[in-house]
């Protein structure tokens, strides 16, 4: 296998392959990758990152919301709403 696919592989860049052929992570059989050797010697070395999760836009809203209800005898309920953003 080549660099190039060996990249594909791992799911990294053909310039991580080359810094790992640099460090000596990858075993090379000419100018093939021995994939069962480098894998191994990569496992040892690498130290595996998981990329951090995109954080989602959120936005927030404080709504601080006022009631007032009259109740008069014999009449209808007036309910006066007022709000307040922050």
């Amino acid at each position: 296998m080549n660099q190039a696919e060996f990249a594909k592989l791992h799911n990294v860049s053909r310039k991580t392959v080359t810094m790992w052929k640099a460090r000596g992570w990858l075993v090379m059989d000419g100018e093939e990758v021995n994939v069962e050797a480098s894998n191994a010697s990569i496992e040892l070395h690498r130290k595996v990152v998981t990329p951090p999760e995109k954080k989602k836009k959120s936005s927030v809203i404080e709504v601080t919301l006022r009631l007032r209800i009259e109740v008069t005898a014999d009449q209808s309920v007036t309910v006066t709403a007022t709000t307040q953003s922050t």
